[in-house]
């Protein structure tokens, strides 16, 4: 009998353990793939205290640093995408090709949302008062959250995580019961 992987969820910097798990079920075999945190309510506070304790400091940073981490991100999932493919094809039931095409765009998504960093821009907008200007300043919102569903689940943790975390917000992520291990 072999073992399955237990994760645990990543709060803070850190895995936390949980009190109960749920299976992740290989839908072509049925075979159990790993199990997963079933997060508690506790568990998402912590997670939301984590998160907004985390922005004030990632908000101080220019964007273009932090386009430097996406694109961090973009060159480790190039780096594995076999493993990811592999690994979404598992829980998932998508084709190999497929799910290649998944991890490589979700990567091209990484780089090309870090090219935004350059255009967070202001504006100056025309008052109707004479001799006055309006200034429109863009500020992160705080904390996003993103829950995610099974179809796509690698990329779209990108199209959530992406455009939150270049503008100077953090986010906690609840993947889809049938998808949490990408």
């Amino acid at each position: 009998m072999s073992s399955v992987p237990v994760y645990e969820n990543f709060i803070n910097g850190q895995f936390v353990a949980s009190a109960t798990h749920l299976d992740v079920i290989n839908p072509a075999t049925g075979v159990v793939l790993s199990k997963v945190p079933a997060s508690t309510a506790e568990d998402v506070d912590r997670a939301l205290a984590a998160a907004r304790a985390a922005q004030k400091d990632w908000s101080r940073k220019p964007a273009i640093e932090r386009a430097g981490h996406l694109r961090r991100i973009a060159a480790k999932l190039r780096e594995n995408v076999q493993h990811l493919a592999r690994t979404i094809t598992l829980e998932q039931g998508k084709v190999s090709g497929l799910a290649e095409v998944e991890v490589n765009f979700t990567a091209d998504y990484l780089d090309y949302m870090a090219e935004w960093a350059r255009r967070i821009e202001g504006e100056i907008i025309t008052s109707d008062r004479q001799n006055e200007n309006i200034f429109l300043f863009r500020k992160p919102l705080g904390v996003v959250a993103g829950i995610l569903p099974w179809n796509f689940p690698f990329f779209l943790i990108a199209r959530k995580m992406a455009p939150a975390l270049l503008t100077g917000n953090t986010l906690v992520i609840k993947p889809s019961e049938e998808t949490p291990n990408n």
